[in-house]
């Protein structure tokens, strides 16, 4: 009797002495078992803005920044960033940008904002010139173009993780000679945002070099770096720094202004660094203590990975608005047509699904007959081939009107949207009307494309 009590003390005391030794070592066990079975991180969410302006109707025309825009989109969109892209944009369709690029930012994560083109500083402040502006005098800038500190001020309302502006517009301004100020290049920030790092092609005050080539020096350097495997994006900007001044032969000088308290790599490869911002550390264990442990640890499960979500769908080349008409101007004139008219490139690399029309400025809301509107190839004057469609829905809050054409229209087509109104306004004045496109696919990245205007009179 007396021998099995001992048997069963001795039994009790092999289970629990490992037990009791992982509990005063928690540690030990749970970090070997993370070491095993590694638990995947989510990468962060990313999302860009890239605006390249390269024909200036009224100032001088520049060779390289929509380019520049065009690849610096391609490689994010390849380190996965959601991408927008604007080519040749104007004031309206900058803001527009700018405030969908906020509702995206506010998802969290890593924002970045890309320009290239013409920008000018005027009383400390850096202002980023749309292909349209107008600028006589000095003071037109605040009215005509878009101030930097509204980037900065809608990174700052996001409140994400890392921020990062990249200006490539630190050209010769073109309106110099039309202004008393002899301003060179771009301002050095006033306004500190923290987590966020704003590079510039060269110094404050300094002009940078368009380039001979398809990008421009700096842009070129950015290209080559931006893709080195889990790179700081500080220690990147330095990198780009010695190419252009190699390239330059000492003549440009990038400059970066950072407030960024985290870590962030452009292409981060380190399965335990996913989400770009910190990592776990895990306490190195002694060789002592890995000579106690001779019992493996019971194994963290991994949880079951998530399916993957569709991957969002862009536009290759984005599609342009080409044209918008009405065939009667009058103010109360019944049945008139408004013709939209949009280009889709050969290199848009995907079909178009659908195309939205919103009605964003006019004193009163128009409405339209929605079932004599229709979609057709071609111009407005050219013959028509009309384009099936699967939809055509008006939301009266949004002031939107949706065509979703069925099969999508492939590219390298030019097409009509011919939207019958039920009547004019009564009010005369301007209206305007923005329009967006959609691609194919599950998770489509719609793209906008520019404000319509039209212009009606009262007779007198």
């Amino acid at each position: 009797m007396l021998c099995q009590k001992w048997q069963l003390l001795l039994g009790t005391m092999a289970l629990v002495l490992p037990l009791t030794f992982s509990l005063a070592h928690p540690k030990i066990g749970i970090n070997q078992a993370i070491a095993q079975n590694p638990i995947p991180v989510q990468r962060q969410h990313r999302t860009a803005l890239i605006i390249g302006n390269s024909n200036y109707k009224l100032a001088d025309t520049l060779v390289n920044p929509v380019n520049d825009a065009t690849d610096i989109a391609n490689s994010l969109r390849q380190l996965g960033f959601d991408v927008t892209l604007l080519k040749d944009a104007d004031l309206r369709q900058m803001e527009e940008a700018i405030e969908n690029f906020n509702r995206h930012l506010r998802q969290g994560g890593v924002g970045l904002f890309y320009f290239a083109g013409h920008g000018v500083q005027v009383d400390g402040e850096n202002y980023l010139i749309p292909v349209s502006a107008r600028l006589e005098r000095e003071q037109d800038v605040r009215y005509e173009a878009m101030a930097m500190g509204k980037v900065l001020n809608v990174m700052e309302d996001a409140n994400n993780d890392v921020n990062v502006i990249i200006l490539d517009a630190c050209r010769n301004n073109p309106f110099a000679r039309q202004w008393r100020s002899l301003q060179r290049g771009l301002a050095a920030p006033t306004q500190a945002v923290k987590g966020t790092l704003i590079a510039y092609s060269t110094a404050p005050g300094k002009v940078a070099f368009d380039g001979d080539g398809r990008n421009s020096p700096y842009t070129t350097a950015l290209l080559q770096n931006m893709k080195a495997p889990n790179l700081d994006v500080e220690q990147m900007f330095k990198q780009v720094r010695a190419d252009v001044l190699k390239t330059t032969s000492g003549k440009q000088t990038p400059w970066e202004s950072s407030s960024l308290v985290g870590s962030f790599a452009f292409n981060s490869t380190n399965e335990s660094n996913r989400n770009n911002m910190t990592s776990s550390v895990t306490t190195p264990q002694s060789s002592r203590t890995q000579e106690i442990i001779n019992t493996p640890p019971t194994p963290i499960t991994s949880p079951t990975p998530p399916l993957a979500s569709p991957r969002t769908n862009y536009f290759a080349q984005q599609p342009s608005l080409v044209e918008v008409k009405t065939d009667d101007n009058q103010a109360k004139a019944l049945g008139t047509t408004y013709s939209f008219t949009i280009n889709l490139p050969e290199d848009a690399g995907t079909a178009l699904q659908k195309i939205t029309i919103n009605q964003r400025e006019g004193a009163e809301y128009i409405r339209f007959h929605l079932k004599e509107s229709v979609a057709f190839k071609g111009g407005r004057s050219q013959k028509r081939e009309k384009l099936q469609l699967k939809d055509i829905s008006s939301d009266r809050q949004t002031q939107t009107i949706s065509f979703t054409f069925d099969p999508p229209v492939s590219p390298g087509a030019k097409i009509t949207i011919a939207l019958k109104a039920q009547q004019n306004p009564q009010r005369g004045g301007v209206y305007l009307f923005g329009v967006t496109a959609f691609p194919t696919g599950e998770k489509p990245h719609s793209q906008f494309l520019g404000f319509g205007r039209l212009q009606f009179y009262q007779h007198i």
